[in-house]
């Protein structure tokens, strides 16, 4: 079952290899920003972290700054501590093994004899494939071996389980690898590994876990098939190391020391092994960054981590299409002093502004051992923006609103202004026509932004509008001004008009003041309107006033309510004395007392809700004395009912 998926899983990616390809690299920049994480590792007092940066560094071919007070620090560390666990001999030892050049020693004599007696083990349930890799990896730090190679591949042999989780895979991976060919007995368990994937947006490639549990596992297969000598049964197919590095690649923002230093091993992995090479192919300028007078496209290609290939090649375009059209094939880029960028002379007759879909591949000039990822079929969007516009057939004027004659309308050529003001009222209609064309073919140019903005010349308030594109590709303004008077908010005066245009294919917005107009409103909507900067100013604070209380009562008379009210108890009282009620038989134990105290309580609580409690500080209350009032009563009802029967 695992094979037949692996095989739809395989044919699949392949189907899509074709368009996959890699558009980033490890940059300059990001190259120093990494270098700022490594370096706040080495101030950590956590030893991987000092590991990581360490490891990090030296993949950066940086220096180690203070590397005495690094080496003092590790073995500070390592006296300080009582017991070390192996994952911190490891990170101590492998940190001091990276530096090479720390003055002392790490005293962990101890810990070597544990990691011997740990794979002297019979009984290893207790022991974790990540023990094994630290341990082993300890002894190769210290220069030492594990005593018995057989044993210990044994001991991995019963460990490796195919319901292993991806991690554990990662550290055995790692571990064969360095025991050299007596571990390709797990050849076949790397097809399963791979099987474990996730496969994100058919672009990305990740295991479970994220960067370092991915990069832990790809880079043992190929640390594992250098040892085993995989060859041609290399188990990761070319797609797959391409949706591999887009992951890698798409993780180079990682702010830890220990992310950073997964991230430069696993692209320096992929970037220099035996058999395969993933480029990079991306646009020198943000989508070429072109325009109608620089048409000079430039493409860089590296590997992963920027460096330049180990060949020149041959760069070419298989297909440039601007709105569904072929435009362009078979064209060559050219070569430059940089060996990583090639150009090529984007200034075809029948080119004009817009975004261009290109195709280009890349084949190698000379003979390569190392076959080329990602260098065929590479989608590129560029970018052709027009440098400036021309506003043609502009045209303005006012026509009234009955249209019984036709507009008046005065043309304008692009950046004159009208030497004479217009004027216009809430019964006339302001009309504004143009067409934009290109400026180096005169063709016409559709924007996404054609404005005419109205700006008070007294107040500085605006009104903006938006001229429609008509069938003809000419923009149009025909507004009737009473309708919007709203928006002028019925404030006669003089305005003056401009010409916005804005699209993303211009280099440059056009604002262009083309003329003044004297606006008039009805008398009876005209209202004075704040000053522009005035309406973003903070508002005056709204204080509200409650109404004042009622004027109490005199305290006498409050006083002779409480008593009135306080005289039906008072004469229940002395009715009782005058009847002589017999209180004799009332039984003092703690159940009479209990219901009767708890029975007042009640009464207690609800004078005192009306007062001033809430109704659920009321309840919590009332919960508590309802349970004692139950139980007290039940008693004194069964004390009562046995004396009644005596």
């Amino acid at each position: 079952m695992k094979v037949v998926f692996l095989f739809f899983v395989t044919t699949g990616c392949l189907c899509l290899s074709s368009s996959l390809s890699v558009d980033t690299y490890l940059t300059s920049r990001d190259k120093d920003q990494l270098k700022n994480v490594l370096l706040t590792g080495l101030e950590s007092e956590n030893l991987s972290d000092v590991f990581y940066a360490v490891s990090g560094l030296q993949q950066l071919n940086q220096q180690i700054p203070d590397v005495q007070a690094v080496c003092n620090k590790l073995v500070k560390y390592v006296e300080k501590a009582k017991s070390l666990s192996l994952d911190s001999v490891y990170f101590s030892t492998s940190a001091w093994k990276t530096i090479a050049t720390c003055t002392g020693k790490l005293v962990v004599d101890e810990s070597v004899q544990d990691i011997y007696a740990m794979l002297e083990k019979k009984d290893i349930r207790d022991v974790h494939m990540s023990d094994l890799y630290f341990g082993v990896s300890i002894l190769s730090n210290l220069n030492l071996k594990p005593k018995d190679i057989t044993k210990l591949i044994n001991i991995i042999k019963r460990k490796m389980k195919p319901d292993d989780t991806i991690t554990d895979f990662g550290y055995s991976i790692h571990l064969l690898a360095s025991l050299g060919p007596d571990g390709r007995f797990a050849f076949n368990r790397l097809s399963d590994a791979i099987m474990q994937v996730d496969q994100v947006d058919r672009k990305f490639l990740q295991f479970e876990g994220g960067l370092s549990v991915t990069a832990l596992v790809l880079t043992g297969v190929y640390k594992f098939c250098d040892a085993v000598q995989c060859n041609t049964s290399f188990p990761i197919q070319n797609d797959q190391a391409l949706m591999f590095s887009n992951y890698l690649l798409s993780r180079k923002s990682v702010q830890t020391p220990k992310g950073a230093y997964f991230l430069l091993n696993a692209l320096k992995t992929l970037s220099n092994n035996k058999y395969h090479l993933p480029i990079a192919a991306t646009l020198v300028k943000p989508m070429g960054d072109l325009d109608d007078t620089q048409k000079i496209l430039s493409v860089r290609f590296t590997n992963l981590l920027g460096e330049p290939l180990p060949t020149s090649l041959s760069v070419g375009v298989e297909s440039a299409m601007l709105n569904n059209k072929v435009v362009m094939s078979k064209n060559k880029f050219k070569s430059t002093a940089d060996k990583t960028v090639y150009e090529l002379e984007f200034n075809e007759p029948d080119l004009s502004i817009g975004i261009y879909s290109i195709v280009i591949s890349a084949t190698p000039l000379e003979k390569v051992k190392i076959p080329l990822l990602g260098n065929t079929a590479i989608p590129l969007e560029v970018k052709v923006s027009a440098s400036s516009v021309n506003i043609v057939d502009f045209k303005v004027g006012t026509t009234d609103n009955d249209q019984q004659t036709g507009p008046s309308l005065q043309t304008l050529k692009y950046g004159e202004k009208l030497s004479t003001q217009l004027k216009a009222d809430h019964m006339q209609r302001i009309i504004v026509r143009f067409a934009i064309k290109d400026h180096q073919v005169k063709k016409h140019v559709q924007v996404h932004q054609a404005f005419v903005r109205f700006t008070n010349i007294k107040t500085g308030s605006q009104s903006v509008f938006v001229a429609e594109l008509d069938s003809q590709n000419n923009y149009k303004l025909d507004m009737d001004l009473g309708v919007k008077s709203v928006s002028f908010k019925h404030v006669s005066g003089l305005y003056s008009m401009d010409l916005i245009i804005g699209d993303s294919l211009l280099k440059k917005p056009i604002v262009w003041h083309f003329c003044d107009i004297k606006l008039k409103f009805s008398e009876v909507e005209s209202d004075v309107s704040e000053p522009f900067a005035d309406f973003y100013k903070p508002k005056k604070l709204i204080s509200h006033t409650f109404r004042e209380p009622e004027p109490r009562p005199p305290h006498i008379v409050s006083l002779l309510f409480t008593i009135l009210s306080l005289a039906p108890l008072l004469v229940l009282f002395v009715l009782w004395a005058r009847l002589g009620v017999n209180i004799k038989n009332f039984p003092f134990n703690l159940s009479a007392i209990g219901f009767h105290s708890a029975l007042a309580s009640i009464f207690i609580l609800f004078g005192m809700f009306w007062v001033y409690l809430d109704m659920f500080i009321t309840l919590k209350y009332l919960f508590l004395l309802g349970i004692s009032t139950f139980l007290f009563g039940n008693r004194l009802l069964s004390y009562i009912a046995r004396r009644r029967n005596k």
